[in-house]
């Protein structure tokens, strides 16, 4: 007897289920922010921005990293605020040493 995955001869379904599983590890941030741009393709920038409250240029931002990861969702995630460099202190290491 043979066994056959789920999707043996079904043209695209591995293609597909790949596509699923990608969009169900998408975090809900970043899944909301999809929704926002395709309510703002749909209907506009200024209902966008009364209904969700999100600037012009957020929403710029936000298709702009979405075309340049190929379409991908997790590219909307949100990302951390910390500055890229951070202050070192000044303080002499003699002082330090005392």
């Amino acid at each position: 007897m043979q066994v056959h995955h789920a999707g043996y001869r079904i043209r695209g379904f591995y293609r597909i289920a790949a596509l699923g599983h990608l969009w169900a590890m998408t975090p809900k941030d970043a899944q909301r922010r999809l929704h926002i741009l395709r309510f703002w393709d749909t209907h506009g920038l200024e209902a966008t921005q009364d209904a969700f409250d999100v600037s012009r240029r957020t929403l710029y931002r936000w298709k702009q990293a979405l075309r340049e990861q190929g379409g991908n969702p997790a590219a909307l995630a949100a990302r951390s605020c910390a500055p890229k460099r951070r202050r070192t202190p000044k303080t002499d290491p003699r002082l330090v040493a005392e």
